[in-house]
């Protein structure tokens, strides 16, 4: 998480507005990260949402920063590996 902001409020704000599951760190990175995960199959369109809610979470926590410059990224990055067809 950026500076000033904790991990676990990223996860319980996620899942309270989002109903979005992310994990926190265990062990010796537990309070300090979290993490995007899914058991089975999941694509870009879950990457992709579960990117923007984490962007609206860490506005809601007061992190400052351009909106929508992750699922930008992300998206960058998806049409690098797949081919921008546009």
């Amino acid at each position: 998480p950026p500076p000033g902001i904790e991990a676990p409020a990223i996860v319980k704000g996620l899942k309270a507005e989002f109903a979005a599951t992310v994990a926190g760190g265990q062990g010796p990175l537990k309070g300090r990260i979290f993490r995007v995960a899914h058991l089975g199959y999941y694509d870009a369109i879950d990457l992709l949402g579960v990117l923007g809610a984490l962007e609206v979470t860490l506005r809601r926590l007061g992190h400052t920063f351009a909106a929508g410059s992750g699922v930008a990224a992300a998206q960058s990055a998806y049409l690098a590996r797949t081919g921008d067809r546009g």
